[in-house]
């Protein structure tokens, strides 16, 4: 659906201001198809715009969000980072910034498709090569850092990582969390492991076992964030153990202990991951998060700030046992 509206003066000779949608079509979908400058897959919607009369500028919103002012020919792309319908506006503007005329139209974003696990890598332009094989690895994946803007640094390691290696699943997931991450200005994420070919219970021998998603490269063990100034932020100095089933919703204290809870809940909102324990699962967790990728699992219970509230269920002990 695509509307105008026009606020006109009394007593003027002047055509009265006006600024329409020439382009998209009303009804148009858009798939999130392209990597912005953040880091995120966004639908890249081209808008022209049909503007007359005496008009200072044209600005194009979608909600709160704004995208900028179209430029002399009326032209504007808008990156729409959220699926489902969306409602442009372009409302033009006096040099008072006083409000001259508006239009609306109503399209759709639809999550991007990829044909395998590879493919998404190639939308988030990551440079990977396949290999090396390991034991328990499906699609194993070596990928140059830093991931979609994000550093990496082993945990005790003065150098950054030059490169990270994984199931393609795991990779893929590194990229989704980018953005989350540089949002927050994490420009660096400090683990203590990927790859290990092991039992959940160490005192076994695999495979006559319950695997842990380490021996299938599909989990990292997040001992701290990095933020664009240097400050370090540690799960195991900085986190304060919270309330049972409470992760996401408990008050925090501080700076730090605020960010890492932020950052964690806001993750695991987006689905980046299917498990995150943190160090209120138990003490083997203190000084880190432990993520993966377990199919059908999901831990926290998620009332996260920012996001829709979306609470699951709070999962079984058995379900839990994904380190």
């Amino acid at each position: 659906m695509m509307s105008l509206v026009a606020v006109t003066a009394c007593g003027t000779d002047e055509p009265p201001p006006t600024v329409t949608f020439v382009s998209p079509e009303p009804g148009a979908t858009f798939a999130r198809d392209v990597l912005a400058d953040h880091g995120a897959l966004v639908a890249a919607v081209p808008v022209q715009l049909e503007i007359g009369g005496d008009i200072a500028r044209v600005a194009l919103t979608r909600d709160e969000t704004a995208f900028g002012d179209a430029d002399e020919d009326g032209a504007i792309t808008a990156q729409l980072r959220t699926d489902g319908a969306a409602t442009l506006t372009a409302t033009a503007y006096d040099a008072d910034d006083q409000v001259l005329a508006s239009a609306t139209i109503d399209i759709a974003i639809t999550a991007a498709q990829a044909a395998s696990c590879q493919a998404w890598l190639d939308l988030y332009q990551l440079d990977y090569t396949t290999g090396p094989t390991n034991l328990g690895i499906a699609d194993p994946i070596t990928v140059k850092a830093p991931v979609n803007g994000v550093a990496y640094r082993f945990n005790g390691n003065t150098e950054q990582r030059k490169t990270v290696y994984g199931d393609c699943s795991l990779i893929k997931s590194l990229a989704e969390a980018a953005p989350i991450m540089r949002e927050h200005d994490i420009a660096e994420l400090v683990d203590i492991g990927i790859y290990n070919y092991r039992c959940i219970d160490q005192t076994k021998t695999p495979p006559s076992c319950t695997m842990s998603q380490h021996a299938y490269a599909k989990a990292i063990d997040i001992a701290a964030f990095v933020d664009g100034a240097g400050t370090k932020y540690s799960v195991l100095t900085d986190w304060l153990i919270d309330p049972a089933t409470t992760t996401c919703s408990a008050a925090t204290e501080g700076d730090k202990d605020t960010l890492l809870h932020t950052v964690i809940c806001a993750l695991k909102a987006a689905d980046v991951w299917n498990i995150v324990l943190t160090p209120n699962y138990n003490s083997a967790h203190r000084n880190h998060f432990h993520v993966d990728l377990t199919p059908d699992a999901d831990t926290i219970k998620r009332e996260v700030p920012t996001f829709d509230p979306l609470v699951l269920d709070i999962p079984t002990a058995e379900a839990l046992l994904a380190d």
